[in-house]
């Protein structure tokens, strides 16, 4: 193969380099990943508490979404468009807005994945 000689042509540092940087990018790859779920975890979490006691049939009529896909959505079971989310809200009554009202640190997720390290001192919002 043409491609694996050329490879082990190049000199040991840069095969190390370009190891190194691939396995940083798989590392921050997963770790965005896992935030990306991490969210969606958390407005699932938050469309069952904005829901309370109320059906998921109740919600579907309130909106044009069917009771099965806001069960999904609530129990984190699909990916979602923003379609989905705001006849969510509709059902449930509420500004879009409010679903997005989640504990998360964005401000320390976005210094993470530009590789600044947040000052430990600096408030959270």
């Amino acid at each position: 193969m043409q491609y694996n000689k050329n490879i082990r042509s190049l000199p040991y540092s840069v095969m190390n380099l370009f190891y190194r940087t691939f396995i940083l990018h798989k590392s921050l790859q997963f770790m965005n990943e896992y935030k990306t779920e991490k969210i969606k975890e958390l407005i699932a979490q938050r469309i069952k508490e904005l829901k309370g006691e109320t059906s998921y049939t109740n919600i579907a009529k309130k909106c044009n979404i069917y009771p099965g896909k806001i069960s999904n959505v609530a129990n984190n079971k699909t990916d979602c468009q923003l379609s989905s989310l705001i006849e969510i809200a509709t059902g449930l009554r509420v500004h879009p807005k409010h679903i997005f009202e989640i504990m998360f640190d964005f401000e320390d997720y976005y210094a993470n994945l530009d590789g600044i390290s947040k000052n430990k001192n600096s408030k959270r919002k």
